[in-house]
């Protein structure tokens, strides 16, 4: 658009907005891309006019393509079943303390729905009581935080290496550490190593390559769907702003078994 200045950028019409979205259309751009570059520039444009930078944001109101009830993305990020996530769960050496973090990291995926960078923000005082409940405190995208009770099995995984560990009572330090020989024995593990974590065991259990940290998000979200949880609760949990994204992950009506057509008779 031949924008070349901040100035230009803070006096782009709707106009504009809408010549893009069709130029991305006329491109050949899915619709759940253009809807994400579109939401992404409508965060640009409330983020400067916050800061009073323009006058309003010229993306609201412009029509977005439909991506399907989920929202977008739905239905892309493959979910697991139970018997899948048992042997992920169950493949570290837990003879090692990496083995033992690498559990515990799986574990913190699989039992709060977190998002891939999530865990790697926590500290050792983010695993706490509150009250009767065992709770993480997550934190997500916008510096939000969540605080999510988690489940006995994930408290005790988490237990167990930090014993291990031995840094259970530094609150400030990461949650997980990275787990060398010689110096630097303590430090952060960074987004890439969550991300290798997760894929290694992934592919060690014979798992397909399409298989990430999200698959654990849909896979939590699905399950909980599965158990009854209300969809409000679920959302609360993963830290979702609209339900309908939430309702996006959930698998359980894509099962086979699920299929409407074993409710058909015609007798």
């Amino acid at each position: 658009m031949g924008i070349e200045t901040p100035e230009a950028l803070y006096g782009v019409p709707q106009g504009h907005v809408i010549a893009y979205r069709d130029h991305l259309m006329a491109s050949g751009a899915t619709n759940a891309t253009i809807a994400n570059q579109l939401s992404a520039l409508s965060s640009l444009y409330k983020f400067l006019a916050d800061r009073q930078h323009c006058q309003s944001n010229p993306v609201a109101g412009v029509k977005r393509p439909h991506t399907g009830a989920g929202g977008m993305g739905s239905g892309k990020t493959p979910a697991l079943m139970p018997r899948q996530v048992r042997t992920m769960l169950d493949a570290p050496d837990t003879d090692t303390l990496a083995g033992l973090r690498d559990r515990a990291i799986l574990h913190v995926y699989f039992y709060t729905g977190g998002r891939c960078s999530e865990p790697g923000s926590l500290k050792v005082r983010d695993f706490r009581q509150d009250g009767e409940y065992t709770v993480l405190k997550l934190t997500g995208k916008g510096d939000k935080t969540n605080t999510i009770a988690i489940h006995i099995e994930c408290q005790i995984a988490l237990r167990r290496y930090l014993e291990a560990s031995g840094h259970g009572e530094e609150r400030d330090a990461p949650l997980f550490l990275a787990v060398k020989t010689g110096r630097n024995t303590r430090g952060a593990l960074t987004r890439q190593q969550f991300y290798r974590v997760f894929k290694r065991y992934a592919l060690a259990v014979g798992l397909d390559v399409s298989i990430t940290p999200h698959s654990a998000r849909a896979t939590f979200i699905t399950q909980a769907y599965e158990a009854g949880i209300q969809g409000e609760d679920i959302q609360r949990t993963v830290g979702h702003s609209s339900i309908t994204t939430t309702e996006g992950y959930n698998r359980t009506a894509k099962r086979h078994r699920k299929s409407a057509s074993f409710g058909v008779q015609y007798s």
